[in-house]
């Protein structure tokens, strides 16, 4: 597993991103930096094209929380343990997926 300090540095730049990326899509959702078309056919692929939009910006919202809480379990000293086990969790998992909460084992099931 790679060094805690330089971990939750790359971390909290990822959440940074995010964060800024969340924005951006929110802001582009509440139109505040386009103008909604007012010809019908237009209007409906603006429609379209907000559907992912709001996909894409669920995403964003639910890495942000999951970099949050891995921010948070290495914070409580806890980020290698299983949250469903208790074990502790593979280095190699951790490198892979940093904001993992559980082990292999835990993972399949």
């Amino acid at each position: 597993m790679s060094d805690l300090n330089e971990l939750r540095a790359r971390l909290e730049a990822e959440l940074e991103a995010e964060v800024r990326k969340h924005g951006r899509l929110s802001d582009h959702l509440r139109n505040e930096d386009r103008d909604v078309p007012a010809d019908w056919s237009d209007k409906a692929q603006f429609l379209e094209n907000d559907e992912v939009l709001e996909a894409l910006e669920g995403r964003a919202r639910e890495r942000i929380e999951r970099i949050a809480t891995a921010l948070r379990r290495i914070h409580n000293g806890i980020y290698a343990s299983c949250s469903s086990c208790g074990g502790d969790i593979e280095p190699e998992r951790l490198d892979i997926l940093s904001t993992t909460t559980i082990c292999a084992s835990c993972a399949r099931g």
